[in-house]
């Protein structure tokens, strides 16, 4: 439907859904509904056993010019992931879930709606006819069942074509909304015949290619903005297809070679489909495993990792803080905007973005973060915003640095968060990128009454990986780097023994976070004004570290499902 839709046009399926949840969470036991013995016979087929023989191929969007092709042949692609690819490296699936996923006693029982479509959730075999059984009685009660006085003009309220398709059956592996979740082994992927487009898109603009139409621009980006929601890493490459749309002549869109290194990462990330599904577990943010801060200047970088209690650390590391920093080499300084170089090519928040990058690396590298939420601060609002909106809208250095963020997420499958934090606020991150002239052991000692933990053994180093820093400054020199230079494989993680009440434990227990940890596509920000007292000591404790998303201040916001008024109002 129409984007813009006013909330009054879901509010029948919104009340549905509503209802259905509250008598879930009741002990009521629904009778029988002729419509749930129908979708009880009917056995789903897979989204997955879909034979690549029986699809057929799709269209080009974007059509060659004729005397690429042969006459009477227009371009078709075919991706079958059932043949062997050469998959870019990355890292395997943790084998310990995170603790801060809810626990509950009794089996998970919800229903949720997109416009017209129910998406019901259930655990057990018994308790999965419980959930459709009321949700289709509280479709009833809504929208009246079809009574045998109605007009034959007058269905179901309640589509049969698809539940005779399966639609209403259970299945641990389902397509919803155009992905195929698999609840088994909690992945989200694009469905054969959305793979398939994918590769049409890409080979349907050669490296030859220097121009397109606008109209077939903006639906190349449409449809890989669509594919990007569960592609890890894939909302980063967009910088330069966009600058390539603010920049058109006319109706005409000129692809230069950087949109076509752009068109290469799709490439990288396609060849990957086949072997890495996405994770669930990739894309929805829980507790903070890490709070990190981090600085940059004109002279270096540095920050500080403050791990949870439950991290575990890599080789060689503890579950302590982290500290870290980088100058910055003579190159780099020399091209700093400043008001005696007015010509140089890279500003300070260049800078800080490039930090920000260095920083994810440092706990990346130090403690085991793979489908755990890292919460990252900085005093550097441009960063800020550019790391949560993911790409720009031109191809200066940002966009090349960006890019390396997504490559860097995709192969450590973390969830990363974002937040501002002031200048005053951040003295660790503030030193450790300005105070070169000071040696470590100098460092550290003027550091201690920051630190959460005294003494020698109240923090680690870390040194930061070269093949990265190199990626760095390449980005900040406006090159391209290839992926695999971000993918510096970590030492083996050691799983922490804690103990708790007196028994050692692998996997504790931690309470669950008080408020939405969604981002929506528009939020309105709550109002911020810098404190002096934001650097609290005992908010950098391990075991306060899961907390720290509930102390956001810029935050990414709570959307509620409908308004209480739409549409103008008229005064009396």
């Amino acid at each position: 439907g129409w984007k813009n839709s006013p909330p009054v046009f879901s509010t029948a399926t919104e009340t549905i859904a509503d209802l259905a949840n509250q008598r879930l969470a009741s002990a009521m036991e629904p009778r029988p509904h002729p419509l749930d013995e129908e979708a009880e016979k009917i056995v789903p087929e897979s989204p997955l056993e879909t034979s690549v023989s029986q699809r057929q191929s799709l269209p080009s969007i974007l059509r060659r010019s004729s005397k690429h092709l042969r006459p009477g042949r227009p371009l078709r692609v075919r991706w079958d992931p059932t043949l062997p690819h050469s998959s870019p490296r990355h890292l395997p699936v943790p084998t310990l879930r995170d603790p801060s996923l809810p626990k509950q006693s009794r089996p998970l029982s919800y229903v949720d709606v997109f416009v017209d479509d129910f998406i019901g959730l259930a655990q057990q075999s018994g308790n999965s006819r419980r959930v459709r059984r009321i949700l289709m009685h509280a479709i009833d009660d809504v929208f009246r069942p079809l009574e045998a006085t109605d007009s034959i003009h007058r269905r179901e309220p309640i589509s049969l074509k698809k539940l005779r398709k399966g639609d209403c059956s259970w299945s641990t592996v389902k397509l919803v909304l155009g992905w195929i979740i698999d609840t088994a082994n909690m992945t989200i992927h694009l469905p054969p015949h959305r793979v398939e487009r994918l590769a049409e898109i890409l080979a349907s603009i050669p490296v030859t290619q220097r121009r397109c139409s606008v109209q077939k621009w903006y639906k190349v980006l449409g449809e890989l903005r669509s594919m990007s929601l569960a592609l890890p890493g894939s909302r980063n490459i967009f910088s330069h297809m966009q600058s390539a749309l603010s920049l058109k002549t006319g109706n005409r869109v000129a692809l230069d070679k950087g949109v076509h290194a752009a068109l290469d990462d799709f490439r990288f990330i396609l060849k990957d489909i086949a072997n890495r599904p996405t994770r669930i577990a990739e894309l929805v943010p829980l507790l903070a495993s890490a709070l990190g801060h981090h600085d940059a200047s004109g002279t270096g970088a540095g920050g500080v990792w403050f791990p949870a209690t439950h991290l575990s650390p890599r080789a060689g590391y503890s579950n302590k803080p982290v500290l870290w920093r980088l100058k910055w080499p003579k190159e780099i300084m020399e091209k700093l905007v400043t008001s005696t170089n007015r010509s140089g090519t890279i500003s300070n928040s260049d800078l800080e973005l490039a930090g920000a990058l260095l920083h994810l690396e440092a706990i990346c590298q130090s403690f085991d973060v793979r489908e755990r939420t890292i919460l990252s601060k900085t005093d550097n609002l441009n960063t800020l915003f550019w790391q949560r909106k993911g790409s720009t809208t031109s191809g200066k250095v940002p966009a090349h640095l960006l890019r390396l963020f997504g490559i860097h997420q995709r192969y450590h499958r973390y969830v990363p968060r974002f937040d501002y934090l002031s200048g005053p606020s951040n003295p660790v991150a503030d030193a450790l990128s300005r105070d070169f002239s000071m040696s470590w052991p100098q460092l550290t000692k003027s550091l201690a009454p920051h630190l959460p933990r005294k003494g020698k053994d109240g923090f680690q180093i870390w040194d930061p990986t070269p093949q990265v820093v190199t990626s760095v400054f390449s980005a900040l020199h406006k090159k391209r780097s290839p992926p695999e230079s971000l993918t510096v494989e970590p030492t083996a993680p050691t799983p922490p023994i804690l103990i708790v009440n007196g028994i050692p434990t692998l996997n504790p227990s931690i309470s669950w976070a008080s408020n939405p940890l969604s981002k929506p596509s528009r939020t309105k920000y709550q109002p911020y004004k810098s404190m002096q007292n934001e650097f609290v000591l005992k908010d950098l404790q391990a075991a306060a570290i899961p907390s720290s998303l509930n102390r956001l201040k810029i935050t990414y916001g709570e959307l509620n499902r409908r308004s209480m008024t739409w549409g103008p109002r008229t005064h009396a």
